[in-house]
């Protein structure tokens, strides 16, 4: 089964890296990691290009304008950029544990 992890984030870099790392140790990984970005300032598009640079997972960065707490519509974007039906959705401070992705397939 295919899917997309979709992490929820704004302006705290530091525990993306952390989300974005526990990513690394999953036995079974997603096939592509999108953030959904609710108007981060460049720091956290570093941090993105840098963990890109990192995996073979695709990554995309769906980034919205900071107009106020617009999680849900950045989560909307995010989900039609998505290439896989089976999507897994978590915030950006989850740190993942190393069946995380394997356990929400085999559910």
């Amino acid at each position: 089964m295919y899917c997309s992890l979709i992490i929820c984030t704004y302006n705290w870099p530091e525990a993306l890296k952390l989300v974005l790392s526990s990513t690394l140790i999953q036995s079974d990984k997603p096939n592509e990691i999108i953030v959904a970005d609710d108007g981060s300032d460049e720091s956290t598009a570093r941090v993105i290009e840098d963990f890109a640079k990192s995996t073979s997972i695709p990554i995309i960065h769906s980034w919205q304008k900071d107009d106020g707490c617009r999680i849900p519509h950045s989560r909307n974007r995010a989900i039609a950029k998505s290439s896989f039906e089976y999507i897994i959705m978590i915030d950006g401070d989850t740190i993942l544990h190393h069946d995380f992705i394997k356990d929400h397939k085999r559910f």
